[in-house]
């Protein structure tokens, strides 16, 4: 390891812990739920068999796809089962009724009014719904940055070749130094044509997390639109829509939060609703208005952006029952001590890493700039070559990612509560067994 990406057992959990302690008591609630241990060493035990997955296995990729939780598969089976037994019986005011009580808990879990809330099949719709719905112009401009997923990056790509937008990518250097350094770089690719920024919360590829309040102050003080793809964060780390001062968020309830998958929500500055279009309305207000032979199902009446953007509630319902007793255990935790946790893990993992040969980091070392996803290469072995042995001989799963500048590619591990120490033993065991 060279001196730039290695840190000091006291300094990894001296800032991990400091930063797990962010934000206690500013999201969520705390209410009882019987069942769950109180002592830390119970609590983790028993998290760890809430997900339906192989006890077997070592899945260290959250951020692939998490698996899902036993309760919200419970809640969105039972409501399943009695939305087709009493389809006969529901009416449209019962779905606007619950399509309101829907926004309104979403709204409280992220830290954003109802109006605000307008549900998607995950992150990657959420951002094409923002990239439809912008009003852009040949020449336009959006920065980006070259660590952005296919499935943010795309819808823009397509504007590029259909309106002639213009995609800047902003080369992100690796490892990052500090929050100053990608301010720096954002400030100096902005120009006239300037329209919006669109980065990640979290990076699915080296975990680093961006200095979102920070940079989308910057943006409010240019006149330009910022857009968050928060995949990787809802259900990893505790924080507030409110606080971050972004302009539309995307994210998805089926990674970190381990709700139903197939969900998912954008939100939708209240002050920046106008200057979007809807991409695929149900039953919008139209200007002159516009006949229709029957009104969609909870539209008249629902919170402000489902009611412009279409209201897909009454049509994802189980799921997102599923999604409520998700958001409903990870509240009863404690947002706050999850986002603890996973950095406790990660540290550990970053300290093994660093004891062997032939591996870099890829991950920032500075606390503060990384949480529960790790990224690795080594220069001997082919990055699939590891991750097919991991599989194969430890059942540790971890993903294979292309690296720029890298033929051998990379290696991404990601941590969440229901890992333990143990797996990241074998991790480290089968990393010293196929780098050897």
């Amino acid at each position: 390891m060279t001196e730039s990406t290695a840190l000091s057992r006291r300094e990894l959990i001296a800032g991990a812990l400091a930063l797990g302690a962010l934000g206690v008591g500013q999201t969520g609630r705390a209410q009882g739920l019987l069942n769950i241990p109180t002592s830390s060493r119970e609590l983790w035990r028993w998290v760890r068999t809430q997900p339906v997955l192989d006890s077997q296995v070592a899945y260290l990729d959250a951020a692939s796809a998490g698996p899902t939780l036993r309760a919200a598969m419970a809640a969105e089976y039972r409501a399943r089962d009695a939305q087709s037994f009493s389809i006969a019986a529901f009416t449209s005011d019962q779905w606007l009724s619950e399509t309101n009580r829907i926004a309104a808990r979403v709204a409280a879990f992220v830290g954003c009014e109802a109006d605000e809330v307008q549900i998607t099949s995950g992150a990657g719709e959420a951002v094409g719904l923002v990239a439809a719905g912008l009003d852009l112009a040949p020449g336009d401009e959006i920065i980006t940055t070259t660590r952005e997923h296919p499935a943010a990056i795309s819808p823009w790509l397509v504007l590029a070749r259909r309106r002639g937008v213009s995609i800047k990518q902003i080369e992100l250097p690796t490892p990052l130094s500090g929050p100053e350094q990608l301010l720096g770089l954002f400030a100096g690719a902005i120009g006239e044509r300037t329209k919006a920024f669109m980065f990640s919360h979290i990076n699915y590829t080296d975990g680093v997390v961006m200095p979102v309040r920070e940079l989308c102050d910057f943006a409010r003080q240019k006149g330009v639109i910022s857009i968050i793809d928060g995949a990787q964060s809802l259900g990893m780390i505790d924080f507030a829509m409110r606080d971050l001062n972004c302009d539309f968020y995307a994210t998805c309830f089926h990674k970190w939060l381990g709700g139903s998958h197939g969900t998912g929500m954008l939100f939708v500055r209240r002050d920046k609703l106008d200057v979007l279009w809807p991409a695929a309305p149900r039953g919008m207000d139209a200007s002159p208005p516009m006949f229709t032979p029957t009104e969609d199902f909870g539209h008249a009446g629902a919170p402000a952006a489902l009611h412009k953007l279409g209201n897909l509630v009454p049509h994802v319902w189980p799921a997102l029952r599923g999604v409520e007793a998700a958001m409903e255990l990870q509240q009863q935790i404690g947002r706050a001590r999850i986002e603890a946790r996973v950095r406790e893990l990660a540290v550990y993992a970053r300290l093994r890493l660093q004891q062997l040969q032939g591996v870099e980091l890829l991950t920032p070392a500075r606390p503060g700039l990384w949480a529960g996803i790790l990224a690795f290469r080594s220069g001997a072995k082919q990055a699939a070559e590891v991750v097919a042995s991991l599989a194969r001989n430890q059942r540790v799963f971890v993903r294979q990612l292309v690296w720029p500048g890298s033929d051998n590619g990379a290696v991404r591990l990601s941590l969440h509560v229901f890992n333990t120490h143990d797996e990241i033993d074998r991790l480290i065991q089968g990393l010293q067994a196929v780098l050897r």
